[in-house]
Parts: C-alpha cells; structure tokens; sequence
C-alpha cells in the first residue's frame, strides 16, 4: 500500500464530516441521507487476539442510528492495490472486534453484537477483480454443510469508478474524488470552485487543514513535478478556499513544462534547488507567523540556516496540525 495514498485518506477520514459524506455518497438508504456528524463517534482500532498477535485496522467508527442507540461499525480498509483475500481479512478483523468488544463488556444492554459495515475504500488505477464473498473463495461443500460455510462480505467504493454526482448535491467526498478523476483544467477548476463555496462556511479548521494538504498531494501526484512549494504558498493564501482555484492550477497544470524547459539547459538544478528553498522557507515562514502572530526572531535564524529536507518535514508535521513550540522550541 502507498505511504502517501494511506495516509492522505487516514487524515481525511478521522473528520466525522468526511465519514458522513462517504455514506451519504455510497449508501442507497433514507437513513444514511439523515445522518448528523454528532452521531460518529471514532473507537479503538488495535486489538489483540487469542494468541497474543496484535491487529491495527486501518480505521473504525462507532455510528448511532435514530433514537434506539444502535450502533454499526465501520470498518475502514485503505487500499491502492486488489486484494484476493480481502473478504477472508475482513472476517478476521470483524471477529477481532467483536472478540475485544466482549473482553471490554461493550456490548450494551441487550448483550448481542452489534451489525458491522465493513468497507474497503480502493484508490487503485487497475480494476478491482478480487471477490467481495468470502463463500466464493471456499470449495464446495459436502452435500448438508454448505450452511455451516463463513459467508463474510465487503462494501467496495472504487473511487476512480463511481458514478459522478452533482455539484449542486454538496459532498465533499464525492468533490474530492471527482478532482482525482478530472483529465483537464477546467473540470479541476469546476471542482475547486465547489469546495471553496462549501468550506467558505466550515467551521472545521481542522477539517480544511486536512483538505488543504490533501488537495496538494492529490495535484502533485496527478501532474509531477508540480512546484508544490509554490501551489501550497497560494493554497495558504486564504485557509477559507477564497479565490485561490486559478492560481492552483495554473501552477499544476503548467509546472511540469516549465520544468522540461528548465532541464534542457546545463548547470540549472542547483538553481532550481534554491529556487525550491526559498519558496518552501517563505511558506514555513508565512504559515508559522500565521499560527502565532509572528515568527520570533530565534525561529527565523533557525529555518534560514535549515536544509530543504528539514524544511519540508517542519511543513508536512504543521498542515498535519502540530504546533511551532513543538518544532522550534520555546521563543
């Protein structure tokens, strides 16, 4: 699995709003179109089986249905490649669950298990050809046995495969994963437009953090090499999606000529690597001073004498949502 593409979705999918978004888009029942963001609550996702080997899943929500307090589990499985035993993995994860929620007494006041909604959230370019049943993987049966057979199954969103929504139906999951599928500008630019709008009035800082890095990410995979310095200085611009859509792209979409151009004459990379610190050093620097109100002057010296790499792991650790003290110190 990729590093960029699991942890991208991860940080996406610990916002309720995104998990409410992802229901809404994929789930055909007048109850998933009802769902509130107060209704998802994020649990423990490791737990520890029998024999003592530990299993991180990669995400699990609690979810609470209408006024009965039924809960459904979500299991959430990244994955940028097909999997044959996914069905066989899911059941393991969902007995794993259901084994630490009888140890932790989880089970509320009926004493039953509750439904799960397992779910593989699939990224790949190729089409996803393993089995969504578990029954399909096993022989058959000796006549009489057959209904004595593990039948565990998966929900796949494929989501260079799902249907395209309208922009006027706001879905900040569909939106995203229409930006991984848009081929030109102008589809892009339709799309940003879209979530400038919505997130104008999200409250979430946090939550648009999350997109704002995601949207690079998404663009500098689509179009390398993007001077992502560069496109994240303007994403930064306003943290409220203003009117920054064209300047986005014009850097994605016209940064790999650009760069073409720059590579055919000799003795230019060391240019375009100080090129590169310096706009990474004015993004540190901005986005620093916006978080405290200013950039100490023990800062600056500090992120003027840094490398590039250092600099772009200080950004990477802030869009992620840690604090300057945490990076540079005490002022």
């Amino acid at each position: 699995m990729r590093a960029d593409f699991d942890s991208g979705y991860k940080q996406l999918f610990a916002h309720p709003e995104m998990m409410r978004d992802l229901l809404c888009a994929f789930l055909p029942y007048p109850w998933a179109e009802k769902l509130d963001v107060s209704a998802f609550e994020r649990i423990n996702a490791s737990y520890v089986g029998g024999a003592g080997a530990q299993r991180h899943d990669d995400m699990v929500w609690r979810l609470r249905i209408g006024g009965e307090c039924i809960y459904v589990y979500l299991l959430l499985e990244f994955q940028s490649a097909s999997d044959r035993w996914m069905a066989l993995r899911m059941q393991v994860y969902v007995g794993l669950l259901y084994q630490d929620l009888v140890k932790r007494h989880k089970l509320g006041r009926s004493g039953r298990l509750p439904p799960v909604l397992p779910i593989v959230l699939y990224g790949g370019r190729r089409a996803w050809t393993a089995s969504h049943s578990l029954s399909s993987l096993v022989l058959p049966a000796p006549e009489g046995l057959g209904w004595l057979q593990p039948e565990q199954q998966y929900l796949l969103i494929d989501h260079h495969r799902m249907p395209s929504r309208p922009l006027a139906a706001r879905n900040l999951v569909a939106a995203l994963f229409g930006l991984r599928r848009c081929r030109s500008k102008q589809a892009a630019l339709e799309l940003l437009r879209a979530l400038g709008a919505w997130l104008s009035t999200e409250p979430n800082q946090p939550l648009r953090d999350s997109l704002s890095s995601w949207i690079v990410r998404c663009l500098r995979h689509k179009l390398e090499p993007i001077k992502s310095a560069e496109t994240e200085v303007v994403i930064m611009k306003d943290k409220q999606f203003g009117s920054w859509e064209e300047c986005i792209l014009d850097e994605a979409m016209h940064g790999r000529e650009e760069g073409k151009e720059e590579g055919r004459a000799e003795g230019r990379e060391a240019g375009r690597e100080e090129g590169r610190a310096q706009a990474v050093r004015a993004l540190l620097l901005r986005l620093v001073a916006r978080r405290t109100g200013g950039v100490p002057p023990d800062w600056e010296q500090r992120i003027a004498a840094s490398s590039l790499r250092d600099m772009e792991r200080w950004l990477e650790d802030l869009f992620d949502g840690a604090a300057p003290e945490a990076l540079f110190g005490q002022p």
